[in-house]
């Protein structure tokens, strides 16, 4: 079993725990911004719980205007890249805010982090890259037998999905 402690990754070994010595921000950079409350390896998956600072002020991603009224919390389920052959979920407690311009048509917003966290996605930019690189050479079912050897089960489906969303490449105009 692997945990954390003291901001550092530990494995338990026998009776006694071994601390390592390498952070998990250093482990995986994106979360540096975070402040990281713990780390579980089952043989299922590296399972991390975060949650993000208080301090800092998030812009509205309508009006721009900087706002850190916090109208409540979530946690939202990240899939990221594996590490030592195992997938990686993080759970993030973000904060849904209030946006702190009257005249602005959102209301509320979630705040996103950046290099970890988009809107409406339920994977990490840098996964997202990874499997769309794959659905364009392989596609379906060649794609989700790659990506399961990648140790990201997706079906031949959304391997299908996930290449029919992305935007076709800008061509130039014959002449």
């Amino acid at each position: 079993m692997i945990g954390l402690v003291d901001g550092r990754v530990s494995r338990a070994a026998g009776a006694a725990l071994a601390v390592c010595e390498i952070a998990v921000e250093e482990l995986l950079p994106r979360l540096a911004g975070l402040r990281i409350q713990r780390v579980d390896a089952d043989p299922t998956a590296v399972r991390i719980t975060a949650l993000t600072r208080n301090d800092p002020r998030r812009a509205c991603p309508e009006c721009g205007r900087e706002s850190d009224r916090v109208h409540s919390r979530y946690v939202r389920h990240v899939a990221d890249e594996a590490v030592g052959g195992q997938p990686v979920v993080i759970g993030l407690l973000v904060r849904w805010l209030y946006c702190a311009n009257a005249d602005c048509p959102r209301t509320t917003f979630v705040e996103q982090v950046g290099g970890l966290t988009e809107r409406c996605q339920r994977r990490t930019p840098t996964l997202q890259r990874i499997i769309e690189a794959v659905a364009v050479a392989l596609a379906g079912l060649a794609g989700a037998r790659l990506l399961g050897t990648l140790h990201q089960m997706l079906s031949s489906a959304s391997v299908l999905n996930c290449l029919l969303r992305m935007p076709l490449p800008g061509r130039p105009t014959p002449w």
